[in-house]
């Protein structure tokens, strides 16, 4: 019998050795978990685990927006850098207000420190432009993402695409600047930038900011020409061709061919003799593009102090560009001409505001903003001294007119004062203003002088003059006259001595003509009386001989008495008259 049947037949185990003990039997039962709800628990925990896995390496999700999502397909178009697909695109929206669309694309883990502020995304498809024709290869395998890693801040969530791509890779190494101009250029994004006439680098991107109305040029320069841009390093445009006709000749400049046609951007050093280097140019350096090389020439520096002069003259013939100049030299240029009231408007001002701009480089300083406050502490020490600008005649016959500086230590001390922001030059009239002034105040001072009483002397004095050179004219031929007619007297009286009948008078008749001849004789041209007349009549006939030139000036010129006449030549002892 079993244990079991003992136990449900009352007796206990113990029975057969004579011991009818009774014994309650207790019934119990055990409950157990199966081994088979083990594996639901297991494959729970693998899909949590994979499911964690899953959310763990599913990457960063960013938003890229773009103008258009042509060539971009859902779940297929990929994410690569260098080739690599680190990202694939999920979903693709509008944006509100249809100024877009929004692409939702899955960064992979390894990819995502690649992410920063500056990173950057383009869609590659096939293209044409002046750079040439890129992107062929997604004609068969699609269009893909490219993303540019940064290395500028923390990861985004939303980034903008952009709609042209880089024209250089972004991983090659050189040099990118940025070119801002007043004006706009026939250039286009691939452009070549050429150095003395070899193809350097490319122009990457242009646009256009309304708040500084500039035109601002992306250039990228390949290693190892990137060592070429400095800070003496000038931008001109040398796209088509420029022709020129002046009296110099007929002078064409060209670039390459490529630039003749398409366009393109050189570039050169200020001065290629000038000792020692500017400083290297760095990565978002900015620099001036000039139209042409005439404008590199005549507006070579980039750093410049703005000053304005006031003017009481006309500035009628001072143009925009017209140079301003310290004894002739030039070391600025007048930038624009303004008309303004004075502050206070109950008092105008008639003065003319000229701006003009002064560049330290023309000073022999460096082409950098350290010398701007070494310049402006010079001009308030030379302003203290006298400098003062000016307007001058440029060219007499075209009227032009150009700002001059110098120094006058005459004028009263004057300080660098500032109204409506600008530091002002002191300015003095100059040029034919300055000879109007000039003129006027001479003529002033004698219009005061007692002019009229001298002229009235002067005109008697002239009158009484002539009328004593008439009688002395007439005193003269009266006593030549004289002299003719003593002449005759004393031959015929000598004639008529000698005649015989005379010597037959009678002795008292002799005797009177004898006296007579005696008194005659005594007036003859060997006596002292003749040869005393004859020396007078000689002075006055000298005395009227210098005063003719007199006489012939007065006749000229009626107040040479009064202002110097012009001088003659100095006359030269024993030389030739």
């Amino acid at each position: 019998m079993s244990k079991t049947d003992s136990e449900q037949s009352g007796l206990s185990p113990d029975s057969g050795n004579g011991n009818n003990i009774p014994h309650i039997p207790v019934i119990s039962r055990k409950r157990s978990v199966s081994a088979i709800w083990l594996l639901p628990l297991i494959a729970l925990a693998i899909s949590g685990w994979m499911a964690w896995q899953d959310w763990a390496n599913r990457g960063s999700l960013i938003s890229i927006s773009f103008m258009t999502a042509d060539g971009i397909d859902v779940g297929k178009t990929r994410i690569r850098v260098r080739s690599v697909d680190v990202g694939k695109v999920e979903s693709v929206s509008l944006m509100d207000g249809d100024q877009g669309v929004i692409v939702y694309a899955r960064i992979e883990p390894e990819a995502a420190e690649l992410l920063h502020e500056d990173t950057r995304f383009w869609v590659v498809r096939p293209r044409i432009g002046a750079s040439g024709i890129s992107g062929l290869n997604t004609l068969l395998s699609g269009a893909y993402i490219e993303m540019k890693p940064g290395n500028l801040g923390q990861g985004l969530d939303e980034y903008t695409g952009l709609e042209e791509p880089p024209v250089n890779s972004v991983l090659e190494p050189g040099l990118r600047v940025r070119l801002f101009s007043n004006e706009a250029h026939s250039l286009n994004v691939g452009d070549q930038v050429l150095f003395r006439g070899f193809p350097v680098g490319q122009i990457e991107w242009i646009q256009f900011e309304p708040e500084s109305v500039e035109a601002i040029y992306g250039v990228f320069i390949r290693r190892p020409y990137d060592q070429l841009v400095t800070s003496d390093s000038r931008f001109w445009n040398v796209s088509g061709v420029h022709f020129n006709l002046s009296a110099e000749g007929v002078n064409i400049q060209t670039g390459s061919l490529d630039t003749m046609i398409s366009g393109g951007i050189t570039f050169d050093t200020l001065d290629p003799d000038k000792e020692g280097k500017g400083k290297i140019a760095e990565n978002g350096d900015r620099f001036r593009l000039h139209p042409d090389f005439k404008s590199v020439r005549e507006r070579p520096y980039n750093y410049s102090m703005e000053y304005l002069l006031l003017f009481e003259q006309s500035v009628r013939g001072l143009v925009k560009g017209a140079p301003v100049e310290f004894r002739g030299v030039r070391i600025g240029t007048v930038d624009r001409i303004l008309f303004q009231l004075a502050e206070d408007e109950k008092q105008g001002d008639p003065r003319v505001p000229v701006v003009i701009k002064l560049e330290p480089g023309r000073l022999g300083m460096p082409d950098d903003e350290a010398s701007l406050p070494h310049v402006r502490r010079q001009l308030v020490y030379w302003i203290s001294r006298g400098l003062r600008a000016s307007l001058k005649q440029a060219s007499l016959i075209t009227g032009s007119l150009y700002v001059d500086m110098d120094l006058y230590p005459d004028a009263p001390v004057a300080t660098v004062v500032q109204s409506k922001g600008y530091n002002i030059i002191p300015s003095v009239s100059g040029g034919f203003a300055q000879i109007e002034t000039k003129l006027l105040s001479v003529l002033t001072k004698i219009e005061q002088l007692q002019i009229e009483p001298l002229l009235s002397q002067a005109g008697q004095t002239l009158t009484q003059a002539e009328r004593a050179m008439t009688q002395a004219r007439q005193t003269l031929v009266t006593g030549e006259q004289a002299i003719s007619q003593l002449n005759e007297t004393l031959a015929k009286f000598d004639k008529l001595a000698d005649n015989p009948d005379t010597q037959a008078l009678p002795a008292e008749i002799k005797n009177l003509l004898q006296e007579l001849r005696l008194t005659v004789r005594g007036l003859s041209p060997d006596s002292r009386l003749y040869t005393e007349v004859n020396r007078t009549m000689h002075t006055l006939q000298q005395t009227m001989l210098k005063l003719q030139p007199v006489l012939e000036t007065l006749n000229k010129k009626s107040n040479a008495l009064v202002f110097e006449a012009p001088k003659g030549p100095d006359i030269i002892p024993g030389g030739q008259p």
